[in-house]
């Protein structure tokens, strides 16, 4: 059965169909949405809307190849669609470990073998205040009450943090992790955007790969989940390349139905509308009567701006001469690599530039090529077999609540997650917008269980900290170093006095004399 408008006798389209649910947006958020609601069983009739012609959504940039084991909501899904994981360490084609190589992180990547003593104990530092720092993030986050705080965030991090390399990293994570610079927050926005992801210890493991991280065996990506997820479906319930730009509820109070419009004019009404797109695409839809002003974007002119997806194939994993493993994590370069497979590197590069030409698309990849070449000291790397290059901007996260009498429900609140993976933030997305959707629909299908686990369904990450945590992140180096400043001044001030005192005493009898 087609949903749409459909052409009377007199050549004018008639009323359309009336549905009980539309779900804008066919990505993951989207189709989990949907499994949800048709494993219900309870004649919900509805319909997603894809703008492309393929479902799936952003399954191609940094995050989307793996998960970790503790990504409960992604693991639970793949089990129930019997889809077996695999590490990355047995996905890699190249399994040679007779040689112990290393990665490259964000506390050595400046390291060298003539370092001095000082220059080692210094990265050491910037390594116990960063660990340290994430501790006390993730506890200030999961406190049963967020301290409405509205110092800014930028402020926070220099108060916090004594060298400017740990103060740079955490720039970096809170910018890739929210899509908005410390500047643009104060610490209630971010602590409260840190919990409705995850934890900042996740998201620097995401960050550096590790031999645990998973995928689906037997394929490169994780086009095998939406074509289960699809099979499940049915291909009927999906409309393809319909790009919904308008979404307006109507006036009348007697007939609450939404009605969504495309790009060709074409128009459906439903009674629920699950909204399961990007930030960036969420902002570009035109919502009537009035547009709610719940979200900032991020300045623009602010730092970086577009994330840069590369792959380079080599004619040999050469960096493996090197003693490399090709895993590269640099924040101060706004660079983050990874090895894909057999002789190929993948990765992001963090670019301040907006709109992207071909000569600017050249300097980037000159910029990528050599910065591996001089991190993994291997100058083969400047030549690869094959480049590919994307270019799209940063996603930005943000948290509603339901409007228009919850006849609007928002599935993209975790769309851009770092810090679970986008695949595991998606999937909550959907499983938060199915349930909400279901309590107006069909409430006697939905279980005291799941209310709670939507209610809930971020705390699943966060771990108890006991008292010696909390007090270990108390004691951090900036206050110790303030703490060691002033009592310096105390004691040169002693000392000034006590000279000054040994003078005024010493001088009569210099007098006499």
């Amino acid at each position: 059965m087609e949903v749409s408008a459909v052409e009377g006798e007199n050549g004018q389209n008639d009323e359309p169909e009336i549905l009980d649910l539309a779900i804008v947006g066919a990505g993951l958020s989207g189709l989990t949405a949907a499994k949800i609601i048709t494993e219900k069983q309870c004649g919900i009739t509805f319909r997603l809307f894809e703008k492309s012609t393929n479902p799936g959504g952003q399954l191609g940039g940094l995050k989307t190849c793996w998960i970790t084991p503790n990504h409960f909501h992604a693991m639970k899904l793949c089990h129930d669609l019997k889809i077996p994981l695999k590490s990355m360490g047995n996905v890699r084609e190249d399994s040679d470990r007779t040689q112990m190589r290393q990665s490259i992180g964000p506390f050595d990547a400046n390291k060298s073998v003539c370092e001095s003593f000082l220059a080692s104990l210094r990265r050491a530092l910037v390594r116990f205040e960063s660990l340290r720092f994430m501790t006390e993030l993730d506890s200030l986050c999961t406190t049963q009450q967020i301290i409405r705080d509205s110092t800014n965030m930028d402020e926070y991090l220099r108060r916090k943090l004594l060298f400017d390399e740990s103060y740079r990293f955490f720039r970096f994570l809170v910018k890739i992790g929210t899509g908005f610079y410390p500047v643009e927050l104060n610490i209630f926005e971010c602590l409260k955007l840190f919990r409705s992801m995850s934890s900042v210890r996740d998201l620097y493991e995401m960050l550096t790969l590790q031999e645990s991280h998973l995928q689906p065996a037997g394929s490169p990506n994780w086009e095998v989940l939406v074509e289960r997820l699809v099979s499940q479906l049915g291909e009927g319930t999906l409309r393809y390349s319909s790009n919904i730009v308008q979404v307006e509820l109507s006036a009348d109070d007697q007939d609450q139905v939404v009605s969504l419009l495309d790009t060709t004019g074409r128009c459906w009404r439903a009674r629920y509308v699950i909204l399961a797109v990007s930030c960036t695409d969420l902002v570009r839809i035109n919502i009537l009567p009035t547009q709610p002003y719940y979200f900032t974007e991020p300045n623009s002119q602010l730092g970086v701006w577009c994330m840069t997806s590369f792959t380079l194939l080599y004619p040999a994993a050469s960096w493996h001469d090197h003693g490399y493993t090709g895993t590269l994590f640099l924040p101060d370069q706004w660079l983050i690599c990874y090895e894909s497979g057999r002789n190929q590197l993948s990765g992001t590069y963090f670019s301040p530039l907006r709109l992207i030409d071909e000569t600017e698309r050249h300097l980037i990849r000159d910029h990528i090529l050599r910065l591996l070449r001089e991190h993994f000291r291997c100058y083969t790397l400047l030549k690869p077999m094959e480049c590919q290059l994307e270019v799209y901007p940063i996603p930005f996260h943000f948290d509603v609540f339901p409007t228009f009498a919850r006849r609007l429900i928002f599935a993209s609140t975790n769309v851009s997650c770092w810090y679970r993976g986008f695949i595991n933030g998606s999937i909550q997305g959907g499983i938060r917008a199915a349930i909400l959707a279901l309590l107006e629909l069909r409430p006697q299908t939905i279980t005291f269980e799941e209310v709670t686990d939507m209610q809930c369904i971020h705390f699943k990450y966060f771990k108890r900290h006991s008292r010696w945590i909390r007090v270990w992140y108390s004691l951090n180096l900036a206050s110790v170093g303030r703490w060691a400043l002033k009592v310096g001044v105390i004691l040169l001030a002693v000392a000034v006095c006590r000279r000054f005192l040994s003078v005024c005493i010493t001088w009569p009898e210099l007098a006499e004399l």
